[in-house]
């Protein structure tokens, strides 16, 4: 079994995360949506774990310094997208009170919803008001009742809902295909069982995801093995690389550490990032 160690479980009790499930209005659009408390004002830098989906931020105290690969986002509006994130150095700094609400979307959803290229936000960050012309209702921060703030969130998609763009019925199947294998199927096969040829299906996949079908088996790889460090007991990582489908604990290391800049033990004891509170399977059917 695996123990985080005292340092991490202190700092990391500073914060609350709260998963909800969405309207069922948006379940084919939005994995799930997450409220973050911080317990009064913290201090507080944390490492971003890369992630194939996009993001809709509404943060309701003090807004967060986000720096990715160097470049500070340090002029952000407290409603903003955040993009897929294949780098492993990207921080949020905090220095305040945490209060936010966190739209995650499945891989294709940003892109239904907003009419957007999500390529164009990958390691990214922009302001709401970028992308969409819609109204959203600015006293949100000042209803105390968390539930009555997620209401006007969902209000606010489900309008746009009404105006997606059509499903592509071969990415979602790929998709599909993806997330029953959590990431372990090869393009070809992938391509074989939707009917394009690999070139079509990349180009496609990009436009409507936002990172190539490659990038994303990665990081689903990498959230599957996050999500067995959360709700399993194992007796050594060499158990996971193999419920994992990695040939050994060596190859298991190279690969998350490149993605995440930690190896597994690394961040499993780690107090820079809050993963291990956030990644969870409960809404992904």
């Amino acid at each position: 079994m695996f123990v985080i160690t005292p340092r991490a479980v202190k700092l990391n009790s500073r914060i609350n995360v709260e998963h909800l499930r969405p309207d069922r209005m948006l379940v084919k659009y939005i994995k799930k949506i997450s409220i973050f408390h911080s317990l009064g004002k913290i201090s507080y830098r944390q490492k971003i774990t890369p992630t194939p989906y996009s993001y809709l931020a509404f943060n309701l105290a003090d807004v967060g310094v986000t720096t990715i690969d160097d470049e500070v986002f340090g002029s952000i509006e407290k409603f903003h997208f955040d993009g897929p994130k294949i780098s492993e150095n990207i921080f949020i700094n905090y220095n305040g009170v945490l209060s936010r609400i966190l739209v995650e979307f499945r891989a294709s959803g940003f892109y239904y919803l907003f009419h957007y290229p999500p390529s164009k936000l990958i390691n990214k960050l922009l302001n709401l008001s970028e992308i969409s012309e819609e109204f959203i209702n600015s006293n949100i921060a000042s209803l105390k009742n968390s539930e009555e703030q997620v209401r006007i969130v969902e209000k606010f998609l489900i309008d746009k809902s009404y105006r997606a763009i059509p499903f592509n019925e071969a990415v979602e199947k790929a998709i599909q295909l993806f997330e029953e294998h959590s990431g372990n199927i090869s393009i070809s096969e992938v391509c074989g069982k939707i009917h394009l040829s690999d070139r079509h299906f990349n180009r496609t996949f990009k436009r409507i995801v936002g990172i190539s079908p490659k990038q994303y088996s990665k990081l689903l790889q990498l959230h599957y093995i996050i999500k067995l460090m959360k709700g399993k007991n194992y007796g050594s990582f060499q158990d996971i690389a193999y419920d994992a489908k990695f040939y050994d604990h060596a190859h298991l290391n190279h690969s998350f550490k490149e993605l995440t800049g930690f190896t597994p033990t690394e961040f499993i004891n780690s107090d820079k990032h809050i993963a291990l509170k956030y990644f969870t399977d409960i809404f992904d059917k």
